[in-house]
């Protein structure tokens, strides 16, 4: 059966469950989970505006949210998921075909200037 794709975003790019279970997940992981071929997950993603093709024309920090996915408590997690698909929906909007958005600042992961030290960078 096809996951909606809200279930679908969350397993592939937040690597959450449907317990809200947190683990790496590429697109041979959510094939064996849905008993289906890859092509058919990368069927799914497509339809749903969020395969990596497309991703990568969507100014929106997934990465961010991955990071996050990997501490959420699972009480918190289905907001977490929520909060990040309407994220993207709203940056989906705004797709820019001529332009690739993939360079992430792992140094300032959530983009809000803070180095390690948790100072903010001058720079």
């Amino acid at each position: 059966m096809r996951p909606s794709p809200l279930e679908l975003f969350a397993l592939y790019h937040l690597g959450l469950d449907r317990e809200w279970r947190y683990r790496f997940r590429n697109l041979a992981d959510c094939a064996k989970i849905y008993a289906v071929p890859s092509a058919t997950v990368l069927q799914w993603l497509q339809a749903d505006g969020c395969d990596p093709d497309t991703v990568s024309h969507v100014d929106y920090n997934l990465t961010r949210w991955h990071v996050d996915a990997q501490f959420v408590q699972p009480q918190d997690a289905q907001a977490l998921v929520a909060q990040a698909w309407h994220g993207y929906g709203e940056a989906l909007a705004r797709r820019d075909p001529s332009r690739v958005f993939h360079d992430v600042d792992y140094d300032d992961i959530w983009g809000d200037g803070a180095t390690e030290g948790g100072e903010s960078d001058p720079q």
